[in-house]
């Protein structure tokens, strides 16, 4: 008798689909697993975000109430009363789960509530961006004091103690975990990108035109960042190295496409350096139209900083930059020493206006052969860089682990009990 359908629950304590890296992560690895098993059935359980879209073998249980507004977003509050909807959701749906996939710490954590009180078998994996107390203390959510930091370490230790096995997006997370936990139970899978999203195919003359006509007219160039606008983005640094050579460019603008926590500073750097009316801020953008803004660019930049929570992070914007087909400038943190590797872009040291603004200078000065041949390499690396191929391995490492479960008869093993 064949094994029934692979029943994977991935758990999102975040609005989906989304205009954010977390979130645009879930929808490709969601995609990509649905197209790597055709025997795999997701539900997914999220915070409501944008309409969700139509794909074969996914059903949907999205959360309404979550405050997404960057004022409130890590508040504790709105973020309880939605993590308790996304566990009733859940328990609902609990006879329909073989496999537990839990986004981030805190979809972690609502995994391992789920299994305490449906005393599920399911495996539960995580899959995890960045460093646990850091982020913590980053975001606000607990003090940077050794009583609070030394809880939330014995909490983690013992959240990834009854994980099966963590995903990380990023080798140097990947590598802190697996010094805890053993190799075996430590997977890369990287924020790849789906190339087909960024081919030249499926830009829309008509919109480009429209941005073009907004943000670029004839004669001006542009410097791009297209991210969240968070401190350890470094886009400060960036707009202070703009700055420093705007006065031997006066064609070049700066284009900061997104949103976030530090919009105001950098707004503020800007007329401090007396280049506020170069700077363009045109807010969050659907993912779906980056790829018309990478296109409006002339050269993409990446400044990253050095610290804690990069060391163990990834640039997931930084594959969709690689094949937009524009030169990039970038700091070496956080995966982009690997994906720039061989020429591939320009790096520059992290944490220095200086060594930014001569990495900028250095690509305006590429010549038309150094610049093709550029984009060209970051082009290759990007091509091997993709969730078709990243997903691969992560899908047989999922059927491994639920193996056993999905061998049982329908109806027992999610909850441990017939129905």
């Amino acid at each position: 008798m064949p094994s029934r359908r692979l029943r994977l629950a991935m758990l999102a304590a975040m609005p989906w689909p989304a205009a954010k890296a977390s979130s645009i992560r879930v929808s490709n690895l969601t995609k990509a697993l649905l197209e790597e098993d055709p025997d795999l059935e997701i539900l997914l359980v999220s915070y409501a975000g944008e309409p969700v879209p139509a794909w074969p073998r996914l059903t949907c249980r999205r959360i309404d109430g979550f405050d997404a507004d960057k004022r409130r977003y890590y508040a504790w509050g709105n973020k309880l009363r939605a993590d308790f909807g996304l566990l009733r959701a859940l328990l609902a749906e609990r006879r329909r789960v073989d496999l537990l996939y839990a986004h981030t710490y805190e979809g972690l954590a609502l995994g391992l509530a789920f299994k305490a009180l449906t005393l599920s078998r399911a495996p539960l994996c995580a899959d995890l961006h960045g460093p646990f107390v850091p982020e913590l203390v980053h975001t606000g959510m607990i003090p940077d004091r050794r009583p609070f930091t030394a809880a939330a370490g014995a909490i983690e230790a013992a959240m990834l103690a009854a994980t099966a096995h963590v995903f990380a997006s990023n080798d140097g997370l990947a590598e802190a975990l697996a010094a805890r936990l053993g190799p075996e139970r430590v997977s890369v899978l990287f924020d790849y990108v789906d190339l087909a999203l960024f081919d030249s195919g499926r830009v829309d003359p008509v919109r480009l035109a429209e941005l073009s006509a907004r943000y670029k007219p004839a004669g001006r160039r542009l410097l791009a960042y297209v991210g969240m606008f968070k401190d350890y983005q470094g886009v400060d640094h960036l707009v202070r190295a703009f700055a420093a050579i705007a006065g031997r460019h006066p064609e070049l603008h700066l284009l900061l496409v997104g949103d976030g926590p530090c919009r105001s500073l950098y707004e503020r750097l800007a007329a401090e350096a007396g280049v506020a009316d170069r700077l363009l801020l045109p807010g969050l953008v659907p993912h779906r139209d980056v790829v018309h803004w990478l296109q409006l660019a002339d050269m993409l930049v990446s400044p990253r900083v050095d610290n804690a929570i990069t060391r163990c992070g990834f640039v997931s914007q930084m594959p969709e930059y690689m094949a937009a087909g524009r030169p990039i400038v970038a700091t070496p943190v956080s995966g982009c020493a690997h994906l720039l590797r061989d020429g591939a872009g320009i790096l520059v040291a992290p944490n220095d206006d200086a060594a930014l603004a001569a990495g900028l200078e250095r690509a305006l000065a590429l010549s038309a052969e150094e610049r093709a041949a550029m984009i060209a390499k970051a082009r290759a690396n990007v091509e091997a860089f993709t969730w078709r191929r990243g997903i691969v391995p992560a899908a047989a490492r999922l059927r491994a682990l639920a193996g056993r479960v999905i061998a049982e008869p329908a109806g027992v093993g999610a909850a441990g009990a017939e129905p």
